[in-house]
């Protein structure tokens, strides 16, 4: 099972949870379906910027479902991964 976070910074610059997901494999399918869940329960409002780590499923769906908002990779992924090849 895969826990994905929809973590968003409010005006008084802390994190809110603003949905969350299970999914049973992480896939192209189960990633379209979650961001295009999580849009219509945002009224089609998307993030403006998605931080993930480096799977290839879900940096697909953010680029074609999430067309206007920014894909960048998370900092601690990258240095995990880092860590265990060095």
């Amino acid at each position: 099972m895969v826990f994905v976070p929809f973590t968003a910074v409010n005006h008084h610059k802390k994190s809110v949870t603003v949905g969350v997901g299970l999914l049973s494999r992480e896939t192209i399918e189960s990633y379209e379906w979650l961001l295009k869940a999580f849009l219509r329960a945002h009224e089609g409002k998307a993030p403006k910027i998605v931080l993930t780590d480096q799977d290839a499923a879900i940096k697909q769906e953010v680029e074609s479902v999430l067309l206007n908002s920014r894909h960048r990779l998370c900092m601690w992924h990258i240095m995990k991964k880092l860590q265990a090849k060095v």
